[in-house]
């Protein structure tokens, strides 16, 4: 049953004859309105009182410029000319709002998001057979809620879970090629029949993209956050042959993914070859087949041949980053391998216990025994210099690959330090990582030069600093640092670091190793200060403290 709308409620893209929405849609397009309208930290709108006001639909410029060719699982397309679902247009407009510059666009993000979420909740159970836009909707509320949402949530929703599962599970139809019933069409195919192949292809096609980026998901939160995989295989395969589990074939090319209209999209698609599902690790990522496949496959193919135990152990080593020709490949997979490796090399979880004092991801150990081990394993991470120095040399090849500085004209000295941005969520979160590692790594150095205030620091126990963390729950602290002193020991850090190998740090001078609070304050301010939510709240306050204490934990 269609629902009646007033010109106030249309988007900007309707086409004249939308599709048909249910009286449930309508339902909640008025709830967001009504929450949006009354949320504190949005500034007010001018015109009507209609959804216009609501939602910012110029949000969904930004949410297709820079998310979209992260994760296409929307067809802008058929999306453009058709009004969309509430919680689906909600979820795309909350991510574009993350690249908004408008003062309050944060603000509306989180409220946006939050709105939806609880509407989704009210939801029947969302299954791989459900309509396209519910699935959607399900992944792209999950991702944002990871790394922006106000609390910190790093593990993966019941809802989210459930349809993952329910996906894996439709492993085997889904597996069918999408191009099936276009193959079938004989030689001069009608337009009826070319709409009816476009329209299967589009459906299959969408779902399995949706199956692939919750792997890719999922992958990064169990890479990034030492989680445990939502989905675990019992079943380990050989080094080097394995395969995309149940012949799912890589996604298709963006080129056809964004083509229309469908005759031109018909007139590609009987050229096309599906990438084969048969395909090894190296034959799909090596250097002579990589430059063939765009960012999304690339990612796919790493998700699905990255072969986690339930531990979330490597069954194999990842390719090294640092072939030739790295210049000129896509700079998202650089830094994605990159981080990889480094994730690989470092106790992360570890890592985040001592430099949070207790605190991780949010919340408190409830025994001090765990954080004493946690500190003694860090310890040890550290004095090996084995693992450590590869964490290390990754996570200053990491910051040097997104920062730029720029300097006062006639002179050397650093002015302003730039991070060039590559519109990933999961970015911020990665170059805080990177910036752990190098202060975890470059302790022992400061123990060499600071011993005097070390032993000054001896009496401050680990509750008494958890505690003052607690008391400053917030974000926005000031500036610790001279920002052109702080951008100039980290220029002169990252050039000290940048050697051919990992092996080469053990042969720098110490206390060029413990120089780290300027590369701290300035990936403080300028990466992490900015972004909202929870986890990044989380992430700011401990380099703040890292930075004005110089580092001086008694306990690691």
């Amino acid at each position: 049953m269609g629902t009646t709308y007033t010109e106030a409620d249309q988007s900007p893209t309707d086409s004249s004859v939308p599709i048909s929405l249910s009286n449930l849609d309508g339902y909640e397009w008025s709830v967001i309105r009504r929450e949006l309208s009354s949320a504190t930290g949005i500034l007010p709108t001018h015109g009507t009182t209609g959804i216009y006001d609501a939602i910012r639909w110029d949000c969904l410029d930004h949410y297709w410029q820079c998310f979209h060719p992260s994760f296409p699982v929307v067809h802008r397309p058929s999306f453009l000319p058709t009004k969309p679902s509430p919680l689906l247009a909600s979820a795309m407009v909350a991510i574009g709002s993350q690249y908004d510059k408008r003062e309050d666009a944060k603000s509306y993000s989180l409220t946006l998001l939050e709105v939806a979420t609880k509407l989704l909740r009210r939801r029947d159970n969302i299954t791989s057979r459900s309509r396209l836009a519910d699935l959607q909707t399900v992944f792209l509320l999950e991702i944002l809620t990871k790394y922006c949402s106000r609390r910190t949530e790093v593990e993966m929703s019941s809802r989210f879970r459930s349809l993952f599962a329910s996906l894996d599970q439709a492993r085997r139809p889904l597996a069918t090629d999408p191009l099936a019933v276009f193959r079938t069409l004989r030689d001069n195919p009608t337009a009826d029949d070319r709409a009816r192949a476009h329209k299967f292809w589009l459906d299959q096609e969408t779902r399995r993209r949706i199956l692939q980026a919750s792997m890719v998901l999922d992958a990064q939160q169990t890479l990034l956050f030492e989680q445990s995989p939502t989905i675990v295989r019992h079943e380990p395969a050989r080094r080097g042959t394995q395969t995309i589990r149940c012949n799912v074939s890589l996604p298709c090319s963006d080129e056809l993914w964004e083509t229309s209209p469908v005759e031109t999209w018909s007139d590609l698609a009987s050229k096309y070859e599906s990438p084969k599902p048969s395909m090894t690790r190296g034959e799909q990522i090596g250097s002579s087949h990589r430059r063939t496949l765009d960012y999304f496959q690339t990612q796919v193919s790493f998700a699905a041949s990255q072969g986690l135990t339930a531990a979330g152990a490597y069954l194999d080593d990842p390719p090294r980053p640092d072939g030739e020709g790295h210049q000129d490949r896509d700079p998202r997979i650089v830094f994605n391998e990159i981080a990889r490796t480094m994730a690989k090399y470092t106790p992360i979880r570890q890592l985040l216990i001592v430099s949070g004092e207790s605190w991780v991801l949010g919340k408190k150990l409830e025994n001090e025994s765990e954080f004493q081990e946690a500190k003694d394993m860090l310890r040890t991470w550290v004095d090996a210099q084995d693992s450590s120095a590869k964490a290390l040399w990754h996570a200053s090849k990491l910051i040097r690959s997104r920062t730029g500085f720029t300097t006062a004209e006639n002179s050397d000295e650093v002015v302003a330090v730039t991070f060039q941005d590559t519109h990933m969520l999961h970015e911020p979160w990665v170059v805080y990582l990177a910036a752990l590692v190098c202060w975890a790594c470059g302790f022992a150095a400061s123990l060499q030069t600071n011993s005097a205030a070390m032993s000054g620091a001896a009496s401050t126990t680990s509750e008494t600093t958890s505690n003052s963390s607690t008391s400053s729950w917030s974000s926005g602290h000031p500036t610790l640092l001279d920002t052109s002193e702080a951008a100039t020991e980290m220029r002169e850090y990252l050039r000290a670091t940048d050697l051919a190998r990992p092996e080469d740090l053990s042969r720098l001078d110490p206390l060029v190793l413990g120089r780290i609070h300027g590369l701290l304050e300035m990936v403080r301010l300028h990466r992490i200060a900015p972004m909202p939510g929870g986890l990044m709240n989380e992430a700011e306050r401990v380099l703040y403290r890292l930075v004005e204490r110089r580092s001086r934990l008694s306990h690691f």
